[in-house]
């Protein structure tokens, strides 16, 4: 048996020499938690070389038995508080603690030898490793290790406690790393990432070196193929050269053949011209009398429009004064007709009071009547009473003094209540009456409510109606007024953009009135662009400084090439020249850009200073007119500040035109010239902006005449002034009126208000007094009949003698006319006191108001009278005035008349003038136009030499030299347009230099000289030149091909050699990576072989014969060791799920698969396993321990840490761990099973 024994001395739990053993081939081990079990599997797993971090201590001296014996006083304080003790005394030394601790282990091999392994460790750190009782160093005790097949690396002799669901749950990977160190292929990844790398070198050194080696043999092509073009490229421009020599020959003869006849024909034309400028003169006197008589007669019609405007103008001024006037008669009107509306009304209401007093009169008539008539009754009454005799009045007398003696108490209260019934009657009179007299008064006063309600209701509608009137007015006047502010503020914009625009043209230099010249420079460049294809521009508007600070600079590098005019040919110049002549259109420079000649760019000085730059680097123009542009610019230097430009000049020595920006020039021969105030053309750069500018100027010029054709006439404005003015003042009388009427209408209210208030107030006391008085006539009734039945029994004999009923009857007689004479006499008062009332208040107020409103209509009558004589006035002036502007009207087209007769006889003297004039123009203009056509080909002549001498071309002369011809042209003085007259009127023929050359024309023959064309040569030369242009051969490619030959000799030595050494590195590489898979792909051939065997065994039962399936696959089939391990177990009778979706159980069971198929690869002599049936049931424990006892044999020995029954019971022998509490120390007990086995 591999394992025999375990020998520990202080390790951990263990106190003092412990041995434990002997391990047969399936040995279990088992014992309460915290008794020490996995503190044995720390001892051998310590004792095999594992390091202290896996062994549950950070530090191996914390492997070293620390403890205190314990005596039975602790025993007995219990358990916890033992343990307490033990933590705080856990760092210090206690009783027992040891210095050191070791373990020894006992190995047996195949062959019977025992090898002792032993391991020290002390308090201070120090480890000290023993094989077979001998010190040796840990590469040796580890080697031996290795030699019986136990990996310390790869562990894969145990398996700690919580490791196993690990296992099975780790990454593809983790799986594939630990395969590694199980097959060895991990001791060989620093070598075969070396070899990867040096291959890598390799082949891109060799990939270099070939690309290398086809670029240089794909130059050396390219120069064989340079050098044949470069020998042809010189046989052309031989032949070119010679061309362009004919082409000149031919082109100077003929310039001389038209110089003569030129010549010829100007004598000729001189004799005509005497003639013809004394018939000009004769005609511009005429055209000069005819012009100041229709200046005089222009005069006499300006002035009278001015006087048909002024007379308008006042008529204007009058018409808003009418309408004012006519606005106050029709107010005054108005009044006038309101006021006799209401003077009617009040008469009407006049008359109704009239009629009332009447009518109260008639009726105060008849009550005084009634009054008369009761006093006559009562008169005649009384005269009957006195018919009685004295005896009966005596009797009467006595009786009456009798009954006044019978019931007194009743006659007083009667005679008190008779009072006051008459009293309370009077006041019942009195306050019927004031009820009577408010009621009527409250009736008079509601009509008149009403009616000045009505009143109200009208002039508000009138109101409202003018107001409608007068804010439609308003609105118009200020729709009007709204007009013209928008129209003057668009003329305001319109003016100040204007101005603006003006101001930018003067800042660009440009006058608002051009001159006449100017005007005719820019007509004739655009009618030379129109004719001359060729022509392409001025040079300031075919370039532009790249920044605005270069402007001031370019334009004097420029200098008087500014204005110049670039045309494509020579030959297009010299027709622009002769169209200018013959059309007298000024004079310009002209750079052909087929013969201009450009002085080749000086590269230096580009970067020559910080600071400067060439001229034609800060210019832009287009590609096509680069040459002319070279040509205008040459080296000259552009410099930031003048100290850049002396550094340059100066200091380096350089010749070379250097300018400023400010403007300031150093000559190449060492001259300044300064100051801006010399250079203004800068603004040239700005024409395009300019013709802008003044496109928006016309613009806005047309838009201010639009504005001023929109403007509303004044006169509309006054009209609708006027018209508000009267609308104004009507509304202002009608709320007059509608105040008073409001004011009337207020004062009624308040007087009905008071009116019912006093009748509020007199029915309550009416109906009080009325119930008093009912009262009193109630109780004058019962004492009535008291007073009366006592005077029935005193006057019942008298009555009888009397014959009257009673004696009241004869009282009655006398009392009733008595009363009613005194009814009568009241009515008669009461009707005098309502028909004073009627005639004191309502008929005097009328009569005023009558009065007051006869005295309105007066005034307005007079006022009206006033207006309507302004108004006559006013409208006879305006008719004056309209007449005398008919009459000047009149007057001026008279005299319009008379100018168009005088302007009929201008045209006609000027079209005789014209006539004249033109004829003798055209004799001048030929005449020019030969001088002209001398002086060109003279100058034509002379860019030919200067195109011999600069281009060195050898023409054949008679006498003279090409080195007499000026390299520049000066047009200001040779080509001036202005031709001098004799005092004879003729022109003088134009003398030009020949420059003392005269040219040998024997080279060209009779029919070259008689049907040559310059054409041809062009044409013969273009062809060349175009020919030459597209070679662009390189002169030194011959001398470049034997340098790019040898080159490529060495490149081809230096790629092979990289070659070579790509194939080594890839060899190396191939061999590395070759053992490296082998390696990997035996142990993970031999796992994936064993894993499904090893799951069924350990998953099969009664349920499952077959068990389950689990299976490895690679993520890397190529390299394998790159890529990961996928580790799949399907439990038996279930589905296919992800690892991580399987149970505890079923987890540890995949895992042990897993670590025993690994296991039985290079397998160590015994497996240790720490509690991996943890998660198992008891079922699945059982497959587990029938594994293992059908595994375990003399070569392969398990040992197991279990609490599991059914795992430990079918061990071999079973060691039991024990805590010993009298010496705090782990114990164990040994049994060995087989003398049980049946």
């Amino acid at each position: 048996m591999p394992l025999v024994r375990i020998e520990l001395c202080d390790f951990k739990s263990y106190r003092g020499h412990q041995t434990i053993g002997p391990f047969r081939n399936f040995t279990s081990i088992i014992g309460p938690n915290g008794a020490g079990k996995s503190n044995l599997m720390d001892a051998i797993s310590f004792v095999l070389g594992v390091k202290s971090v896996q062994l549950r201590s950070s530090q191996l001296k914390d492997l070293v038995y620390r403890g205190r014996r314990l005596g039975k006083t602790d025993l007995e304080e219990g358990s916890e508080a033992g343990a307490a003790e033990e933590d705080d005394n856990g760092e210090g030394e206690g009783e027992g603690t040891a210095k050191k601790a070791s373990v020894l282990a006992v190995y047996q091999d195949a062959e019977g030898q025992e090898w002792k392994f032993q391991r020290t460790i002390s308090t201070t750190g120090a480890s000290e490793y023993k094989l077979n009782d001998k010190v040796v160093t840990y590469s040796t005790y580890n080697s031996a290790l290795i030699s019986h097949n136990i990996l310390v690396k790869a562990k894969n002799f145990l398996v700690f406690q919580g490791d196993v669901e690990q296992v099975a749950s780790q990454s593809p990977l983790a799986l594939s790393r630990l395969i590694e160190q199980i097959s060895g292929s991990l001791e060989l990844t620093a070598e075969y990432e070396k070899a990867k790398e040096a291959q890598e070198r390799a082949t891109e050194n060799a990939t270099f070196n070939f690309t290398k080696r086809r670029g240089i043999a794909g130059e050396i092509k390219q120069y064989k193929e340079q050098k044949g073009e470069a020998e042809r490229f010189e046989s052309l421009r031989a032949e070119r050269d010679d061309l362009i020599l004919k082409r000149n020959l031919f082109k100077l003869f003929q310039i001389e053949d038209s110089i003569e006849d030129n010549s010829r024909k100007i004598v000729s034309k001189n004799k005509e011209l005497a003639g013809l400028r004394e018939e000009q003169r004769v005609h511009d006197k005429a055209l000069e009398a005819a012009r100041v008589e229709q200046a005089k007669v222009r005069s006499s019609v300006v002035q009278k429009e001015k006087n048909i405007k002024k007379a308008e103008k006042t008529l204007d001024n009058k018409r808003p004064d009418l309408v004012a006037i006519e606005a106050q008669i029709m107010h005054s009107t108005r009044k006038i007709n309101n006021t006799a509306k209401t003077k009617d009304e009040v008469a009407r209401n006049e008359q109704k009071l009239r009629d009332r007093v009447e009518s109260l009169e008639k009726e105060l008539v008849s009550v005084r009547r009634a009054a008369d008539v009761a006093q006559e009754e009562q008169r005649r009454t009384a005269q009957h009473n006195m018919a009685l005799s004295e005896e009966s009045l005596e009797e009467y007398r006595k009786l009456k003094v009798s009954a006044n003696v019978l019931a007194i108490d009743e006659r007083q209260s009667l005679e008190r209540l008779t009072r006051d019934e008459k009293a309370t009657g009077r006041t019942v009179a009195q306050l019927a009456e004031r009820e009577k007299a408010l009621s009527e008064k409250r009736d008079a006063r509601s009509e008149e409510f009403n009616l000045q309600t009505e009143k109200k209701a009208e002039l508000e509608e009138k109101i409202t109606s003018l107001q409608a009137d007068l804010a439609r007015t308003r609105q118009d006047l200020n729709n009007q007024q709204s007009e013209k502010t928008r129209i003057s503020k668009l003329e305001a914009e319109a003016d100040e953009k204007l101005q603006g625009v003006y101001q930018q043209l003067l800042q660009a230099g440009v006058d608002r009135n051009e001159s006449e010249r100017e005007i005719r420079l820019k007509e004739t460049l655009a009618n030379l662009q129109r004719i001359f294809p060729g022509v392409r521009g001025r040079v300031v508007d075919l370039c532009k400084p790249i920044a605005r600070k270069y402007e001031t600079a370019m334009s004097v590098v420029l200098g008087r090439n500014i204005d110049a005019i670039v045309v494509d040919e020579e030959k297009t110049a010299i027709d622009c020249i002769e169209y200018m002549r013959n059309q007298r259109a000024g004079q310009a420079t002209f750079i052909p850009l087929d013969t201009i000649q450009v002085k080749p760019i000086n590269d230096k000085f580009r970067s020559f200073a910080k600071g400067a730059r060439l001229a034609v680097d800060v210019i832009a123009s287009e590609s096509a007119v680069e040459r002319a542009i070279h040509h205008a610019c040459g080296n000259a230097i552009v410099c930031d500040t003048m100290e850049i430009a002396r550094y340059v000049c100066y200091e380096k020595g350089q010749e070379v035109k250097a300018v400023t920006l400010e403007g300031t020039v150093i000559h190449k021969s060492g001259l300044i010239t300064g100051g801006r105030s010399t250079h203004n053309t800068s603004k040239k750069w700005d024409e395009k902006d300019v013709q802008g500018l003044m496109r928006v100027r016309d613009n806005l010029k047309a838009q201010l005449r639009e504005l001023a054709k929109q403007k509303p006439r004044g006169q509309t404005d006054e009209n609708l002034i006027a018209e508000i003015s009267r609308l104004e003042s009507t509304t202002t009388v009608i709320r007059d009126d509608l105040s008073a009427c409001k004011l009337r209408i207020t004062g009624l209210k308040d007087e009905l208000k008071h009116i019912d208030k006093e009748i509020k107030q007199i029915n309550p006391e009416l109906k009080k007094v009325q119930r008093s008085h009912a009262t009193c006539v109630a109780e004058i009734e019962k004492l009535t009949a008291i007073v009366n039945a006592a005077e029935d029994g005193v006057f019942r004999a008298f009555c009888e003698k009397i014959k009257v009923a009673n004696i009241r009857e004869y009282e009655e007689r006398q009392l009733k006319v008595a009363q009613e004479e005194s009814k009568a006499r009241l009515q008669f008062e009461a009707q005098m006191a309502r028909l004073g009332h009627q005639q004191k208040d309502g008929l005097t107020a009328a009569l005023e108001r009558l009065a007051s409103l006869e005295t309105v209509i007066t005034t307005e009558e007079a006022n009206l009278a006033k207006y309507e004589g302004q108004k006559t006035a006013l409208k006879e002036e305006i008719a004056a005035s309209e007449e005398a502007i008919e009459n000047l009207r009149k007057e001026l087209a008279e005299i319009q008349e008379n100018l168009e007769e005088k302007n009929k006889s201008l045209d006609a003297i000027k079209k005789t003038t014209t006539k004249a004039g033109k004829v003798l123009d055209l004799a001048l203009k030929e005449i020019a136009t030969w001088n002209d056509e001398i002086e060109k080909l003279a100058l034509e002549r002379s860019s030919i030499y200067r195109k011999c001498r600069l281009e060195e071309i050898q023409l054949p002369l008679l006498q003279g030299n090409l080195k007499n011809v000026p390299m520049e042209e000066n047009l200001r003085d040779e080509v001036a347009m202005d031709v001098d007259e004799n005092e004879e009127g003729t022109q003088q023929l134009k003398k030009v230099q020949d420059h003392g050359i005269e040219v040998d024309f024997e080279s060209l023959d009779n029919d070259t000289r008689e049907n040559g064309s310059v054409t041809e040569f062009d044409k013969e030369v273009a062809k060349l030149n175009a020919e030459i242009e597209r070679m662009a051969p390189n002169l030194k490619a011959i001398d470049r091909l034997e340098d790019v030959e040898a080159k490529l000799a060495e490149t081809e030595r230096e790629a092979e050699k990289a070659r070579k050494d790509s194939k080594t590195a890839r060899d190396e590489f191939q061999d590395v990576k070759r053992r490296r898979c082998e390696l990997f792909n035996k142990a993970y051939n031999h796992i994936s072989d064993r894993i499904d065997q090893v799951y069924k065994d350990l998953t099969k039962g009664k349920a499952s014969p077959m068990g389950g399936v689990a299976y490895l696959s690679l993520e890397d089939s190529e390299e394998p060791y790159n890529g990961g391990i996928k580790y799949h177990a399907m439990p038996p009778m279930k589905r296919f799920r992800d690892m991580e979706q399987l149970s505890g159980g079923e987890k540890t069971v995949a895992a042990l698969a897993l670590l025993f198929a690994i296991h039985s690869y290079q397998p160590a002599p015994f497996f240790v396993l720490d509690e991996v049936d943890a998660a198992l049931d008891n079922t699945n424990v059982a497959k587990i321990a029938n594994y293992i006892r059908a595994h375990a044999s003399e070569v392969f020995q398990f040992i197991v840490i279990s609490l599991k029954g059914s795992l430990y019971e079918r061990g071999n022998s079973l060691v039991g761990i024990y805590r010993d509490q009298d010496v705090n120390s782990s114990r164990t007990l040994t049994l060995d099973l087989t003398q049980y086995d049946e």
